[in-house]
């Protein structure tokens, strides 16, 4: 009978600490949503169209920033943490990092801000692309290096980009940049050529 009762009481509290548990981590993994989320297909439809300008194939610095408005706010942690040690908005680190990345991909460009915003004009492979309300996920295909296999050896990989957009501008994102040596060390390279007359 003992056995029985300890047996119950067991099977309750870990009833109760699971049921617990999982509504955490349920709330911890919603989607920050408007309260009134009632945008009809065409409005999705632009603001899909307003993210893939984001990625198009040549789209030029100066219209890449466009599409993005002042008060943008970034969740990518590289970013964050380059704005962060420069104490700059997360709007000016946008502009400071696509910048950079413009100016190293296309070394030979005279006007920056009305050349290409990325290597030779060419645009990430956007795959699949889902909105709701005024959430536009896109996952792009890359390739990598396989770090286990030969040299020169590359296996197919996505990653995702999330932009909040309102009022025809993406006004927050989401992605899954790591902190990395090496990803630090690219960007502060390219900011080092940035200050080069």
């Amino acid at each position: 009978m003992k056995r029985l009762a300890a047996s119950w009481i067991l099977t309750a509290v870990v009833g109760l600490a699971l049921g617990s548990s999982s509504r955490v981590v349920a709330q911890s993994h919603e989607t920050p949503m408007p309260r009134d989320c009632s945008a009809t297909p065409s409005e999705l439809q632009v603001e899909k169209n307003l993210v893939l300008d984001f990625f198009r194939p040549g789209i030029t610095l100066r219209q890449l920033i466009a599409l993005i408005d002042p008060s943008y706010v970034q969740h990518n942690p590289l970013a964050l943490k380059l704005a962060q040690e420069k104490h700059l908005s997360d709007y000016e680190e946008f502009k400071r990092l696509f910048t950079g990345a413009a100016a190293s991909a296309n070394p030979d460009s005279t006007n920056l801000l009305d050349g290409p915003a990325r290597r030779g004009g060419r645009g990430p492979n956007v795959v699949i692309l889902t909105a709701e309300c005024d959430l536009v996920t896109a996952i792009v295909e890359n390739t990598a290096n396989d770090p286990t296999a030969p040299p020169g050896t590359r296996y197919q990989r996505f990653d995702f980009d999330t932009f909040r957009v309102r009022g025809g501008k993406l006004v927050e994102h989401w992605d899954n940049e790591d902190i990395t040596p090496d990803s630090v060390e690219a960007w502060r390279k390219m900011e080092q050529q940035l200050r080069r007359p």
